[in-house]
């Protein structure tokens, strides 16, 4: 259940939330935050507050503090505190009197606003209204609103104070080695925070009906007072923009002064307006209407895709997704396979563009994924399980304690997850199917899949007994089975990645020798065509279950496992089993094996599917934000709709649900991506592959149709669907290419139009 009230307002939709509620103040700052792809800023209230973690983040801004530290994507300068005192009495939401609070956030525009009424000392009444967005139209630029109205009582005078405050930190941990603060024209304030490697220049103009104001330099930091004087019934209007502005952008600073000031003269509500424009052209493709979904369903699918939108560093590849986007501090802002698995698709469908960048950010860490795999003796690119800036190895050796012990536990997925490397290759193969972009993989893709497949050469060893290549003491999806032998995942995406580089060493043969010569194919060829042939696959046993791994099926089960199911907190096993103890029993983190038939869902039969999909959900505890989307995807797609309904409700509510201890530290990325899978790879049962574009919809029995467009082959195709009928419209300039469109087993050919009827099956599609 969603915590927020949700309105819907012109085709646009607000979460509300209407009490001033510490408890969930970190949490609504998560959710609420405003995100352009080029900062984000969280949605702590500009007055100060007691509770509540003030950020902002500016994509592929990272930092490593110092030596013993790990690098992390740097809480930056605040730009949105202001300080009201007013008759003497200084106001705030935890030393006032609140009569009426609400915070509330524009889905579609991502504007958050927030309204008090405060009861003064001298008995009068104040409404203090604050807007606030991340401008889409200008990347660079943060606007803020701040309103003062008099409701009763006499007039109120005093002032305003606000400015830049370099003083933040990452949980106590300070980046920015010095911070130099001056002011320009007596108008304008700007503040340079210097790192090891980058530095970051903040500008803030702000306008008012006052005098000139009063600046006063801090230690890292730069402030304004404003007077205030807000006559009886009357209001005061304050309006601010801030520019943000990395080394390696080249405004100058004259320029970034003259839009500060063009901000100034049109007023906030008109650069709203021009921001709104292009989230509107943002939606327009993007957009999921669905015609029988509750209001709920609506917005949290929207909320979804607006952060999907907010976290993609648009228009540069010198930065990626981050676990948390730029939301919060979490997971120290790196960089996981979530990207390519659970992201990606959302803009290879939507916008293949930006899909292109994301991967051309994976070919910018070649050279460190070659260093990770020299270190640990293997050949060939091994991708780091958690990246920064650099495509070095992020992941930090120790983590959580053992319960036993009292120990700091290894953390192992940096050192034995190596599926991260495979699931680049298959995002990158995705991609290209799906745009025929030939620029990119000669430029970037070749090179990247050949050195994977180099990796996955060397790391396997020839077992004598399955005269097979086996890939040993690894770690899959599923983190809750360490040092594990042929985990089923890693080896299909090991022997997909490898016959993937074969198939297309023949193809560069042919059509760029130059190139195919520059990355020693020839040399290597062979082995990969041998490896795709020989390496061991774990295939259905007699029950048509697929191994997890070597020893899986033969572990004890964990008897009480639908305790961990249903409990509130993530990862509660552990607090009753040691990780060894885990390690040795049926229990599951997330989905493994299910993810791979997610990602290959013409592999096997529908019956084997169907199978382990229920057979590994049985044991799967959730611990994972990734694990619910993935299982609503995958009973989808085998028509077990009550459970994918079950998971799909749990997935939507992640970072909306009454739980305030959960995504204080920032959304959860993945998980909004999956979302947007589950609803377009499971509910609609759309999926690119082999040349092909295969709709089987499988949608809830309350949805009537669902309504989208997606880009195939540089094609812009509006999808309706419903779960008896299908049609298509090419609603693109370029209608030259036919593409194939497999629909209940039929396969049709889409230039402009298709219409096709579907048999009603007879499964279940209770809601």
């Amino acid at each position: 259940m969603i915590y927020y009230d949700i309105e819907k307002k012109e085709n646009e939709i607000w979460l509300l939330q209407r009490e001033y509620n510490p408890w969930f103040h970190l949490k609504t700052e998560s959710a609420f935050a405003q995100s352009n792809g080029y900062f984000g800023v969280r949605a702590a209230g500009g007055l100060p507050s007691l509770t509540g973690k003030r950020g902002m983040f500016v994509a592929g801004l990272f930092n490593c503090a110092y030596e013993e530290e790990v690098t992390e994507l740097v809480n930056c300068p605040d730009v949105t505190q202001f300080r009201l005192i007013l008759d003497g009495e200084e106001i705030s939401p935890d030393g006032s009197k609140v009569k009426q609070y609400e915070r509330k956030f524009n889905i579609h525009t991502g504007e958050l606003v927030i309204s008090i009424v405060f009861e003064l000392q001298s008995g009068g009444e104040i409404k203090v209204v604050e807007r606030r967005f991340a401008s889409m139209d200008n990347r660079h630029l943060f606007a803020q609103c701040i309103t003062v109205s008099v409701l009763t009582g006499k007039g109120v005078s005093g002032k305003l104070i606000t400015g830049i405050n370099g003083q933040q930190t990452n949980s106590g941990v300070s980046h920015f080695q010095k911070v130099d603060c001056r002011v320009y024209d007596r108008e304008i304030m700007h503040t340079k925070g210097y790192l090891k490697e980058d530095s970051l220049s903040i500008l803030e103009a702000n306008a008012c009906d006052a005098k000139t104001p009063v600046f006063t330099l801090k230690r890292r930091g730069v402030d304004a007072a404003y007077a205030v004087m807000v006559p009886e019934g009357e209001n005061w209007t304050f309006e601010k923009y801030v520019y943000i502005h990395k080394w390696e952008d080249t405004t100058k600073l004259d320029e970034q002064k003259a839009i500060l000031k063009d901000c100034i003269h049109k007023t906030y509500d008109r650069v709203l307006s021009v921001h709104k424009e292009k989230m509107l052209r943002l939606w327009q493709q993007a957009a999921i209407r669905i015609d029988g979904a509750t209001l709920e369903e609506e917005a949290s699918i929207a909320f979804a895709q607006y952060h999907l939108l907010g976290m993609m560093p648009w228009n540069s590849s010198s930065s990626s997704i981050a676990a948390k986007g730029l939301t919060g501090e979490g997971y120290k802002g790196h960089v996981f396979w979530d990207t390519e698995i659970f992201m990606l698709p959302f803009f290879q469908y939507h916008f293949p563009e930006a899909a292109r960048q994301l991967l051309e950010f994976r070919y910018r860490g070649l050279e460190g994924a070659k260093e990770k795999a020299a270190d640990y003796g293997y050949a060939g690119a091994m991708y780091p399980w958690e990246a920064a800036a650099s495509g070095k190895e992020e992941t930090p050796l120790y983590a959580a304690l053992n319960i036993h012990t009292g120990k700091a536990n290894k953390v192992w997925s940096g050192i034995k997850e190596h599926h991260v490397t495979a699931d680049i290759v298959y995002a990158i193969w995705q991609y290209y199917s799906m745009t025929g972009d030939n620029t990119f993989m000669d430029k970037y893709g070749y090179e990247m899949i050949f050195q994977s497949a180099d990796f996955w050469v060397s790391r396997a060893e020839w077992d004598e007994k399955k005269q097979a290549y086996v890939i040993l003491d690894i770690i899959g999806p599923d983190e809750y089975t360490e040092h594990i032998d042929n985990n089923a995942y890693s080896n299909y995406m090991a022997r997909y990645c490898v016959a993937l580089a074969a198939m297309l060493a023949g193809k560069v043969k042919v059509e760029n020798p130059n190139l195919y010569s520059r990355l020693n194919a020839e040399e290597k060829r062979k082995s990969w065509e041998e490896f795709a042939e020989k390496i061991y696959l774990p295939v259905p046993n007699e029950e048509q279950i697929i191994p997890q791994d070597d020893t899986f099926l033969t572990k004890k089960c964990l008897q009480d496992i639908e305790k961990y199911k249903k409990a509130e907190t993530k990862q509660a096993v552990l607090q009753d089993y040691s990780r060894d103890e885990v390690v040795d029993m049926q229990v599951l983190k997330q989905a493994d094996t299910v993810m791979l038939l997610n990602l290959f869902p013409q592999m096997f039969s529908p019956e084997v599917v169907r199978k382990n999909v229920l057979f590994y959900e049985s044991r799967t505890i959730h611990d994972s934000s990734l694990s619910y989307c993935a299982h609503a995807q995958a009973c989808a797609s085998v028509g077990a709709m009550d459970l994918a309904w079950e998971f799909f409700e749990k997935c939507m509510v992640i970072d909306l649900d009454e739980n305030p201890n959960d995504t204080t530290d920032g959304i959860h990325a993945a998980s909004l991506g999956g979302i947007w899978t589950c609803v377009v790879f499971g509910f609609a049962g759309v999926n690119y592959e082999g040349e092909v574009l295969h709709i089987s919809p499988r949608m809830p029995a309350h949805w009537k149709t669902m309504n989208f467009h997606i880009k195939v082959k540089g094609q812009n195709i509006q999808l309706t669907l419903s779960n008896t009928e299908v049609r298509l419209e090419n609603t693109g300039i370029n209608k030259e290419d036919i593409i194939k469109v497999e629909i209940g087993g039929e396969v049709y050919r889409l230039k402009d139009s298709l219409q096709v009827i579907i048999a009603e099956r007879k499964e279940g599609r209770r809601a």
